[in-house]
């Protein structure tokens, strides 16, 4: 549901709209029920943090309690009744299952659509804001709360981020709006201003552990060690690595990526072979997606350990050793400029269907040539 290849809907886990539980965020959930205790719940909350963390299903969550008018409260000593101490409303109540099908009639949704082709669209665009916006200056069906969740809020153009920034200032009323942004800093720093911020930090290892077990209960301990270490703590990203064969996918390219500038043409063609193949079908995921973000993750990772940056691990023997040769031999500029020229080739594939292998093998050669007169001087 978020992020160009993080989705939060990953294969094995409900989706964010149909979840039931959310395991990690209980400092997010208090401060969310401090908020709606207090009585004065902000007209805008922005949920930021990575990928893949759970951000939209405790948006969902939130909607499902806030359409439940704050759940059923428990009766105190004289009848009255208690504050909730939770968000965690019955999963079979009418307003529970409505959100789950995201059908609730009081509930907004903003995100990318499709286009005519069926192609994904990169971004939010302005037209789709104010159809969101014209959505909410209806009454609402029982007279009670609204909830506007926009998913993605990195994704909208400017136009689009200014047409939400009208709603955000003359917000309807008992309308709860909840942005939701996997990259905090690309959004207008007066969008940010408008709303309360709540950060949620990556899930620690024992909770992506569980979430993985649950869909794949039979994944091998050193598989289950290598996807903890790529997915930092995301448990999106760890099923998608998992369903796409990430943790053999980084192996094949730390191999390849370990001789450069040198490229072994035999290794090259077999990682090719591998994940440069045919695009998946709806459904399935996709080793080609999950492979160029492996090679984009070894080339950041090569560059900061050549830099020194702390915190750093190897996620397989000797992978951080083979990022610094590279960086120490072809330099810390040359290799920004080759990434960002990877990085142009993958999203030319998508853009214009170009050859999944020939893409691949020009990525390699790029990185270890350079590209244009860099590598006509190699």
């Amino acid at each position: 549901m978020s992020d160009d290849s993080d989705n939060e809907e990953a294969v094995g886990l409900p989706s964010p709209a149909a979840a039931t539980e959310l395991l990690g965020h209980d400092d997010a959930e208090r401060r969310l029920l401090e908020a709606w205790n207090s009585g004065r719940m902000p007209h805008a909350w922005l949920f930021a943090g990575p990928p893949g963390i759970g951000k939209a299903t405790l948006a969902f969550r939130l909607a499902k309690f806030v359409l439940s008018e704050g759940g059923e409260a428990a009766g105190g000593l004289f009848g009255e009744p208690l504050p909730p101490t939770t968000l965690a409303v019955d999963p079979q109540s009418q307003a529970a299952r409505q959100v789950s099908a995201e059908s609730h009639p009081d509930l907004k949704i903003l995100r990318r659509k499709p286009n005519d082709r069926g192609v994904m669209s990169a971004v939010i665009r302005v037209d789709d804001v104010r159809a969101f916006e014209s959505s909410l200056h209806f009454k609402t069906s029982s007279g009670g709360w609204r909830v506007a969740i926009v998913d993605e809020a990195e994704k909208m153009n400017t136009n689009a981020e200014n047409a939400l920034l009208k709603i955000l200032e003359e917000p309807p009323a008992k309308t709860l709006i909840i942005i939701v942004s996997n990259a905090l800093n690309a959004m207008l720093p007066t969008t940010r201003s408008r709303c309360r911020r709540l950060m949620l930090s990556p899930l620690s290892d024992a909770v992506v552990t569980t979430l993985v077990h649950r869909a794949h209960p039979h994944l091998p301990r050193p598989d289950m060690d290598l996807i903890l270490r790529l997915a930092e703590g995301s448990p999106g990203r760890a099923l998608e690595f998992v369903e796409a064969g990430g943790p053999e996918l980084y192996r094949n390219v730390a191999k390849v990526l370990a001789d450069l500038p040198e490229v072994s043409g035999e290794n090259l063609h077999a990682l090719a072979g591998s994940w440069g193949g045919r695009k998946p079908k709806e459904g399935e995921q996709d080793p080609f997606r999950t492979g160029t973000d492996l090679l984009l993750r070894w080339i950041d990772r090569a560059i900061r350990a050549a830099n020194h940056a702390p915190g750093l691990h190897e996620i397989i023997p000797g992978d951080l050793e083979a990022g610094r040769i590279y960086v120490a031999r072809v330099g810390v500029e040359a290799a920004f400029r080759r990434r960002e020229a990877v990085q142009r080739l993958i999203r030319l594939e998508s853009a214009l269907n170009l050859d999944r292998k020939q893409v691949l093998i020009d990525a390699i050669h790029t990185l270890a040539f350079g590209e244009g007169l860099e590598r006509r001087r190699a």
